[in-house]
C-alpha cells in the first residue's frame, strides 16, 4: 500500500525531475482549506478539505456541477488522480493528451495557455510544457512590461494631478520609480512582484491624507496584470525561476496550473471570518455552495451582497447551479442526506445576498411533508454534532472534533 503524503498548495513537494526541482514558490494558493495528497511513488493528486464531515463530503460529492460563480463546470479532485507528474513532466504529446478531457472546464486563461501548448506541440511533440512555453517567453515578457510600464506611468501622472500632500505624493513616486526601474533593467535576480508593490503601495495608503485619492489610486494600481487574469502574464509567471532558489516552475507544475483553478472546492455563504468580525458561518449544508477554487479565492471573505454587486452574473449562475443539483437530487444521484439542500441554500443565499439571489427551487420532487419531515430530521442531525464539537473533554480541557 503507497503512502500518501499531503502536501498544501502553499508548498508543493515534488521529487527532482531532470533540472526541475522543488520550491516554496512552486504553486500558490490563497484557499488554505484544501490540499494535494499524493501517493510516494507517483504525483497523484487528489483535492480534499478539512472539512470531512458527512456534509462536507456530500458537498464535495456534487461533482462536476456549474460554479455557481462563473458557470463553468468543476473538476472534480477524483477527475484528475491520474495527473502524475512521470504524465504531465514527459513529452507534451503525452501532456496534452491527459489534459484535453478537461480542456472545456478550464478557466478561460488557463484555456488560451493550453491552446498555444496543443499548438506549440504540434510542431515540437517530444518536449515537455515547460520547454515549449520557453520558447514563446521573450513576446510575452515584452507584452507584459508593456502593460505593467502603462499602469504605472497613469499612477504616476494620477499623483502629479491629484495627491497634494508633498509627502505622500514623494512617497507613491518613490515606489512606483522603483518599481518601473525593476521592469526595464528585467533582471533575473530582481524581478517586479505585483504582490509586493501592492503591499507597499497599502503601506502608504493607509496613512495618506486624502483616503478618496489613495483609493482610486489603488484601483488604477489593481490594473496591474495578474496570472490568473491574462495569458502573457500567466506564461511569464510559469517560465520565470525564483530570483532567491533560482528554482524553475516544473512541467507537472504547469499542468496542475491549467486545471487548479477549476477544480470544486467548499464555499461558505456566510463567510468563516466575515470582514466585520461577526460571527462566521458555519459547516452546515444551509452555509454551503460547491465553488471553484480560483472563484472561491476572489471572494474570499467579502459579504455576499457586495460580491454579487460586483459580479452580477452570479444570480444566473446560481440558478443554474441550483438546477443542476436538484436534478441530481430528483434522480437519487446527490445529498442523499439531505434532500432540502437547495430550500436551505437558497434560504440563506437570499438572505445573504438581501434579496439580490432568489432561486427557483420549485422543481424538487418533495411533497409539503416530506421538506417539514427533512428538515426536522437535518436540524436535529446538525444539533447532534454541534454537541459533540463542542462537548467533549480530554485529559480535563475542552476539545474539538475534526470532521
Amino acid at each position: 500500500m503507497l503512502n500518501p503524503i499531503g502536501v498544501s498548495l502553499n508548498k508543493i513537494q515534488i521529487p527532482e525531475a531532470g533540472k526541475y526541482q522543488t520550491s516554496p514558490f512552486a504553486l500558490r494558493s490563497n484557499l488554505k482549506a484544501d490540499t494535494f495528497e499524493r501517493a510516494a511513488s507517483v504525483a497523484n493528486v487528489s483535492f480534499t478539505s478539512v472539512d470531512n464531515s458527512i456534509v462536507g463530503q456530500a458537498i464535495r460529492d456534487l461533482g462536476d456541477v456549474p460554479c455557481p460563480y462563473c458557470g463553468i463546470r468543476l473538476i472534480n479532485g477524483k477527475e484528475i488522480s491520474h495527473l502524475n507528474q512521470e504524465k504531465l513532466g514527459g513529452k507534451s504529446k503525452d501532456a496534452v493528451a491527459y489534459l484535453t478531457p478537461f480542456e472545456d472546464r478550464m478557466h478561460p486563461v488557463e484555456k488560451q495557455v493550453f491552446g498555444i501548448i496543443k499548438n506549440l506541440s504540434k510542431k515540437n511533440p517530444d518536449k515537455n510544457v515547460r520547454e515549449l512555453l520557453d520558447t514563446v517567453r521573450p513576446e510575452h515578457l515584452e507584452r507584459v512590461k508593456t502593460m505593467e510600464i502603462n499602469i504605472l506611468s497613469k499612477m504616476t501622472k494620477y499623483v502629479d494631478k491629484n495627491v497634494s500632500n508633498k509627502d505622500d505624493s514623494a512617497k507613491l513616486k518613490k515606489i512606483v520609480n522603483e518599481a518601473t526601474g525593476i521592469i526595464e533593467k528585467q533582471d533575473e535576480n530582481y524581478i517586479f512582484r505585483r504582490r509586493r508593490f501592492m503591499e507597499k503601495f497599502d503601506g502608504i495608503a493607509k496613512d495618506m491624507e486624502d483616503k478618496k485619492a489613495a483609493e482610486e489610486i489603488k484601483m488604477i494600481a489593481e490594473e496591474l496584470p495578474k496570472a490568473q487574469e491574462h495569458v502573457s502574464t500567466f506564461i511569464v509567471k510559469y517560465t520565470q525561476k525564483d530570483p532567491k532558489s533560482k528554482l524553475e516552475k516544473t512541467p507537472y507544475q504547469i499542468g496542475i496550473a491549467l486545471v487548479e483553478p477549476s477544480v470544486g472546492s467548499l464555499e461558505h455563504i456566510v463567510p468563516r471570518h466575515p470582514q466585520d468580525n461577526s460571527k462566521g458561518g458555519e459547516n452546515t449544508y444551509e452555509n454551503y455552495i460547491y465553488a471553484s477554487r480560483d472563484w472561491n479565492t476572489k471572494r474570499k471573505n467579502m459579504p455576499l451582497d457586495q460580491w454579487v454587486r460586483q459580479n452580477p452574473e452570479i444570480k444566473k449562475h446560481m440558478q443554474k447551479y441550483m438546477d443542476v443539483v436538484i436534478e441530481r437530487i430528483n434522480n437519487g444521484e446527490a445529498m442523499k442526506r439531505c434532500r432540502v439542500y437547495p430550500i436551505l441554500a437558497a434560504e440563506t443565499l437570499e438572505r445573504e445576498s438581501k434579496g439580490l439571489i432568489k432561486l427557483d427551487v420549485s422543481k424538487l420532487k418533495l411533497t409539503p411533508a416530506q421538506i417539514k419531515a427533512e428538515r426536522a430530521r437535518v436540524e436535529a442531525e446538525q444539533q447532534e454534532r454541534n454537541s459533540k464539537k463542542s462537548g467533549k473533554v480530554k485529559n480535563g480541557k475542552s476539545f474539538k472534533l475534526v470532521g
